[in-house]
C-alpha cells in the first residue's frame, strides 16, 4: 500500500532507530511521545506511545531499546490504522524496565547452609530476563507513587514478556541481587506479556 510505504519513509526521518532484543534488528524507526496522562507521574515515568511503519516486525512482548533513550521498554500492545482493511501504521504502547535479571527455577534437590537449616538448589531457565517491576498498578491511585525508583519487597507486580516461560515458584533474581519468588502468573491481563505477582524469596 502506498499510503503505508509513504508512512514508513515519514517514519524514517522523524522517528529514531530502536533495537528488537529479540531480532537484533536496529533498522526500525519509531516516532515516540510519552503517554497524555501527564498528571500521573508513574505514567509519565514509566510509559511511551509510539506510531511503527505498517510492515514492522515488532510483536507484543518485545523487548525494544530506544537507543537515544538508552532505556529498554516492554512492547504492550498493537493497534492497527488501517484504510481499505488495510494497515498502514501501527500504535504500539511501551512500559519502561526497570530491572533486568535472571529466571531461576528450583532444581528438584536441595542443600545445607553454614546452619544446617536446608536450602532449596535452583538452575538458571532464562538469562538477560528484562521487565518492569512496580507496586500493583490495578485497584490503586497512580499518584500516590512516589520513590518510583525504589523496590518495594513486601507484594511487587512484575510485567514481563510470555516468551520467558515464567512460572508459578520460580526465582526472579534482579542484576541488583535482590530475590524474588513468583507468587501467581497473570496470563489474560495482556496477550504476550505475563503479570505476575512476586515477594522476597527466603528460599
Amino acid at each position: 500500500m502506498s499510503i503505508g510505504i509513504d508512512m514508513k519513509e515519514v517514519l524514517a526521518e522523524i522517528g529514531i532507530s530502536v533495537l528488537n532484543r529479540r531480532t537484533l534488528d536496529s533498522g526500525e524507526f519509531i516516532d515516540y511521545e510519552p503517554n497524555a496522562q501527564v498528571t500521573k507521574p508513574f505514567i509519565r515515568e514509566f510509559f511511551l506511545e509510539g506510531a511503527l511503519s505498517y510492515d514492522t516486525e515488532q510483536i507484543v512482548g518485545d523487548i525494544i531499546n530506544f537507543t537515544v533513550l538508552d532505556r529498554d521498554y516492554i512492547l504492550m500492545s498493537l493497534t492497527p490504522e488501517s484504510l481499505e482493511n488495510e494497515p498502514y501504521l501501527y500504535g504500539g504502547v511501551y512500559y519502561r524496565c526497570n530491572v533486568s535479571g535472571e529466571i531461576q527455577r528450583p532444581s528438584g534437590e536441595a542443600d545445607w547452609d553454614e546452619d544446617y537449616r536446608k536450602t532449596t538448589l535452583f538452575e538458571p531457565v532464562e538469562t538477560n530476563v528484562y521487565a518492569l517491576q512496580t507496586e500493583p498498578l490495578f485497584g490503586t491511585d497512580l499518584d500516590t507513587q512516589s520513590q518510583i525508583g525504589d523496590i518495594v519487597i513486601e507484594s511487587d507486580e512484575l510485567y514481563i514478556p510470555s516468551s520467558y516461560g515464567i512460572k508459578v515458584k520460580d526465582r526472579y533474581q534482579s542484576s541488583s541481587g535482590e530475590y524474588y519468588i513468583v507468587d501467581t502468573v497473570l496470563k489474560r491481563r495482556f496477550s504476550g506479556v505475563d503479570v505476575c505477582k512476586v515477594s522476597e524469596d527466603t528460599r
